[in-house]
């Protein structure tokens, strides 16, 4: 509607300038018609007063010419007349109340002009020259009020003024009406198909089915709602497409770290097995009592339960998972993962360490198998940068942190859980591609280089960071920051 005003605002202001202009000129016209009609009216009556003028000059000279003027002016009723003679053209110029002429002019052609008197009439004086004996001898000055001029031009004026009005009005009208119909409505219907483009409402036909600009805009706007469609689509597949990519991703690296636990596993189950084994043999002898083989059969559940909890751990976290989201007790879930990964770690003579206040639980909510990857995948870097055996501590807290440019949080407190090693430390140059896909500092075989690229993902997807810290031959610390569960906390 502001276009379709700013249009009509235009409009009008054209069309009161040419309607003005056209005023103007009629007025114009006017004048300088009722000037001519005058003129010619007095050089009528000096050609009708010529020859009495002629036979006053024969008679008498210029002095019988005035004579002779004043007569007729008595006699008749007509326009102010008088004689001007060149050499009192300056006492003629004192009776017309100080007017100057032109004694060159007034003897060679005929003039007019106009003037106002002291009461305000205005009148104008009109020069005939006349020709006696072959000779210009002077002018007759005719004065023609001008009252029905400027009358004439008044009416024109006023109707020039009512002309504008009106077409004023009627063009204001036609235009106003012609701005909504035109532009407005056409305006306003484009601009609501583009608000539902803008909210997502693609594949429109043409709000406007017109031949003109207004319907080109409409049918191309069409068309890209069509094509933002396409694109949506196939954003929407790609994205899809991604996601199980990265699932896939995933569940190998989890599937690669089950590999790695295997021998540790192995070794782990080795022990209850032997115990089983013997305590078998025993029983299946005959050779002990009642009581003996109650005990026996005992240790033998126990042990049974004992591998049992190690193969369901294994295959819980070999598991594919979806996306849980949950409220998650980080230490609880620090203390499994070690669990799981002792065997490993025993296997490699490192020692894992839990370091938590368990009165200050610290919640975070997320999906329980993927943050126990990242745990995972952490842990197993930091076993393989041991090579002679160390400690890796583990440990969680909360803190207050300004969170870095990239995570758009207004939180300023968050939970930290470290993963702290004594293995060979990395460079500065291997610190800052540590998270990069494929990149990995480790003998060719041994690793992948997209643990480490996961676990920044997942830890990215739950709103939050990891960063590291590591000098060589001194040790590596990765810190994972996630936002707390506020509900759990305020319990």
């Amino acid at each position: 509607m502001k276009l379709a005003a700013k249009l009509i605002l235009i409009f009008m202001v054209g069309v009161l300038g040419i309607v003005a202009l056209f005023s103007w000129q009629t007025v114009r016209q006017q004048r300088a018609w009722s000037q001519q009609s005058n003129e010619d009216s007095a050089v009528d009556l000096v050609h009708a007063l010529k020859p009495t003028i002629e036979q006053a000059y024969r008679d008498g000279g210029t002095v019988r010419i005035q004579q002779a003027i004043e007569v007729t002016r008595r006699t008749t009723s007509g326009p102010a007349m008088r004689w001007i003679a060149p050499e009192k053209s300056d006492g003629a110029q004192e009776g017309s109340d100080n007017l100057s002429t032109d004694t060159e002019t007034l003897s060679r052609s005929i003039s007019s002009i106009s003037i106002s008197d002291k009461d305000g009439k205005t009148k104008q004086l009109t020069y005939v020259p006349l020709t006696l004996s072959g000779d210009v001898p002077g002018a007759v000055e005719v004065a023609t009020p001008l009252l029905n001029s400027e009358a004439n031009v008044r009416r024109s004026f006023q109707a020039s003024i009512l002309s504008l009005f009106g077409v004023t009005l009627l063009s204001g009208f036609v235009i106003y009406w012609g701005g909504l119909k035109l532009v407005a409505s056409p305006l306003r219907r484009l601009m609501k198909q583009v608000e539902q483009i803008g909210k997502g409402e693609f594949g429109q036909p043409p709000a406007i089915s017109s031949n003109d600009e207004f319907g080109q805009l409409a049918f191309a706007i069409s068309e890209m709602s069509y094509r933002l469609q396409e694109q949506r689509a196939t954003i929407e597949a790609e994205t899809e497409t991604r996601l199980q990519t990265q699932q896939q991703l995933r569940h190998i690296d989890r599937l690669g770290t089950v590999g790695t636990l295997a021998a540790g596993v192995a070794h782990e189950l080795g022990t209850p097995l032997n115990v089983v084994s013997g305590r078998a043999g025993l029983i299946s002898s005959g050779q002990l009592s009642e009581a003996d083989v109650r005990s026996s059969a005992q240790t033998i559940q126990k042990e049974t339960e004992r591998m049992t909890a190690i193969i369901r751990q294994l295959l819980d976290f070999a598991r594919r998972t979806g996306t849980e989201q949950a409220s998650i007790d980080l230490i609880r879930l620090a203390q499994q993962t070690c669990e799981l990964m002792q065997p490993l770690a025993m296997k490699a003579h490192v020692e894992l360490i839990v370091s938590a206040n368990e009165n200050l639980p610290v919640n975070t909510v997320g999906d329980p198998g993927q943050l126990q990857q990242v745990i995972t995948n952490l842990i197993s870097n930091a076993i393989q940068a041991i090579p002679d055996g160390g400690k890796i501590r583990i440990t969680v807290h909360s803190e207050d942190i300004q969170p870095p440019a990239m995570i758009e949080s207004e939180l300023n407190r968050f939970a930290c859980l470290e993963v702290i090693d004594t293995g060979t430390g990395m460079t500065n140059i291997e610190t800052e591609h540590v998270f990069e896909p494929f990149y990995t500092t480790k003998d060719v075989g041994e690793g992948t280089g997209l643990g480490l690229s996961i676990a920044y993902g997942i830890v990215r997807e739950h709103g939050g960071w990891i960063d590291v810290a590591s000098e060589k031959d001194q040790g590596t610390t990765f810190r994972v920051w996630l936002p707390l569960d506020n509900q759990k906390d305020e319990q």
